[in-house]
């Protein structure tokens, strides 16, 4: 019985592999471990909820800066980036809303106008142009605990 199935499995893969039949092919598992990307999510309100959104928008955080290494390259909104003018990247609000920026160590505040996305530090809220942070008093810091309330978009 035995000689008759070894026979009988012997055509069978002679007829498979005479039409065409391939076995599937194998990969060996990695034993890499995964690489794990980290990516920026924004938060976009919706389309009609981006002025409430921003109108309602009073955060306290930490800020930092970006000055002349940036300048003349391009922000989110096209224009160039300027380190002597007031303005800021943000995550979320939309671009060219206006926001004050106190602050909240010494009580300095400026209007800054968003013009970029950013910043890419997860820990903090908004980053500012060199000279909105000179005014504020925090540039030899670097950094410094901000409030950031909206103003008005555009």
């Amino acid at each position: 019985m035995r000689a008759a199935n070894n026979g009988l499995i012997g055509a069978v893969l002679a007829v498979l592999v005479t039409s065409g039949f391939s076995a599937p092919t194998v990969r060996a598992p990695s034993h890499a471990p995964p690489v794990k990307e980290r990516t920026l999510k924004t938060i976009e309100p919706h389309a009609r909820d981006r002025e409430r959104f921003a109108a309602n928008y009073n955060v306290n955080g930490a800020a930092s800066w970006y000055g002349a290494e940036f300048d003349g390259r391009l922000d989110a909104r096209g224009e160039r980036f300027d380190s002597t003018a007031m303005t800021a990247a943000h995550r979320t609000l939309p671009l060219n809303s206006m926001v004050m920026v106190t602050n909240l160590e010494n009580g300095r505040q400026v209007r800054v106008r968003i013009t970029d996305r950013g910043p890419y530090a997860h820990h903090r809220i908004i980053d500012l142009s060199r000279a909105a942070a000179d005014a504020l008093g925090y540039t030899a810091a670097g950094a410094t605990r901000v409030n950031v309330r909206a103003l008005s978009t555009q």
